[in-house]
């Protein structure tokens, strides 16, 4: 998007534009791949992302992240910012690649922003932000059910069609190597967009029929979006469904999101990462009905508690604000120690991370991870 219009260029000159982005982040990623040429790493980083998905052997811990993890040092060391990022595939393609090519992670995650995508597609305004501030929906736009309206050509909006090309870009370049992590929003994060969050919250008290009605409605543009993804070359997709202990009681899952949530991932036709924040340990129980591969959670639930009632693969949760953004390496490094002996399955940070956070704490992530594997440490996958 330039000037408030979103950018249409041709597929040829995306791929040609990437391609020379790409070559520059070969020149950049040395450091990381001083660990390989070690021995460290045998398999791609997008063998061994899916390994751990599947619970097989890996050749060390996976480092995957199903959120942003850019920088606004990120953004600067490469010349590509937002809100930019965000409306043009190229952009998103290669500021996404940087999160393997200079950051080390396993896989690559184009679509930072937390479904204002599809928020837009539906009519909510977005606010997009700039190189310090993620996008933000401006004000919802509907108060009953009745009042949902899906575009026939949804897919083709362009704030739909930029992440899918992003992922038809990244995929062409590096996706037999490296790991491509999609995202949508679930109907409940995002009816919070259409509907307000207070709003939607007192419906569940006051309408309870009503928010049913509102879920069944909106699980459909979850599942366009995630299947257009899917189909665009994504590998798995982060399925947002803030139904935290910081907003709502546990009992909700099951009586609003449970029966939904089951059915997505045969419905999208890709492995799903269940993203809620905050404090789950008290719906954990619940969260493991809903037939999805892996749950991406948050460092206010302890580790070694999460992994003992926790049936999905565990991603995280590597803590943002202590940690990565006003931490040291020494305190990542703590962290990821202690997040690989409690088992968790990949390492993360557990949120999208602060755009102020220094790109050196969250380069540490993977750091930590080689020095852990290197050193021989025993841990149960």
């Amino acid at each position: 998007m330039r000037n408030g219009v979103y950018v249409q260029d041709s597929s040829l000159c995306h791929c040609h534009r990437l391609r020379c982005i790409k070559g520059n982040l070969y020149g950049i990623s040395q450091d990381i791949e001083h660990f390989w040429i070690r021995g460290i790493a045998m398999m791609t980083s997008r063998e061994r992302f899916l390994a751990a998905l599947r619970r097989q052997h890996v050749d060390r811990p996976s480092v995957a992240n199903p959120t942003s993890i850019v920088t606004t040092d990120l953004q600067d060391k490469l010349g590509i910012h937002f809100p930019y990022a965000h409306q043009d595939a190229t952009q998103m393609a290669a500021l996404a690649l940087a999160g393997h090519m200079e950051l080390g992670y396993d896989v690559v995650s184009p679509i930072f922003a937390g479904g204002t995508h599809e928020a837009e597609a539906l009519g909510v305004p977005v606010r997009w932000g700039d190189r310090g501030h993620m996008p933000a929906c401006e004000r919802s736009i509907w108060t009953t059910d009745d009042e949902i309206k899906i575009p026939d050509d949804f897919i083709d909006h362009p704030a739909i069609a930029v992440p899918l090309e992003a992922i038809r870009l990244l995929k062409h370049e590096i996706g037999t190597e490296v790991g491509i992590i999609g995202k949508v929003y679930g109907p409940w994060s995002m009816a919070y967009h259409c509907f307000g969050l207070s709003h939607f919250l007192k419906m569940t008290i006051k309408n309870p029929g009503m928010v049913s009605d509102i879920l069944e409605k909106l699980k459909d543009v979850a599942v366009r979006f995630g299947r257009a993804q899917v189909e665009a070359g994504a590998d798995a997709l982060c399925y947002g469904a803030h139904i935290t202990g910081d907003l709502i009681r546990p009992e909700a899952y099951p009586q609003f999101l449970e029966e939904i949530d089951q059915g997505m991932e045969a419905a999208i036709g890709a492995p799903l990462i269940f993203h809620c924040c905050g404090r789950t340990l008290d719906r954990i129980g619940y969260f493991n009905t809903n037939a999805q591969t892996a749950f991406h959670f948050e460092s206010q639930n302890d580790p070694a508690e999460m992994k003992a009632l926790a049936e999905m693969v565990l991603i995280g949760n590597i803590n943002n604000p202590e940690i990565i953004r006003s931490g040291s390496c020494d305190d990542v490094r703590h962290a990821v120690f202690t997040a690989l002996d409690a088992d968790v399955n990949i390492i993360a940070p557990e949120c999208a991370v602060p755009l102020d956070a220094p790109m050196a704490n969250v380069r540490a992530v993977v750091e930590s991870v080689l020095e852990y594997s290197a050193s021989g440490r025993e841990r149960a996958v």
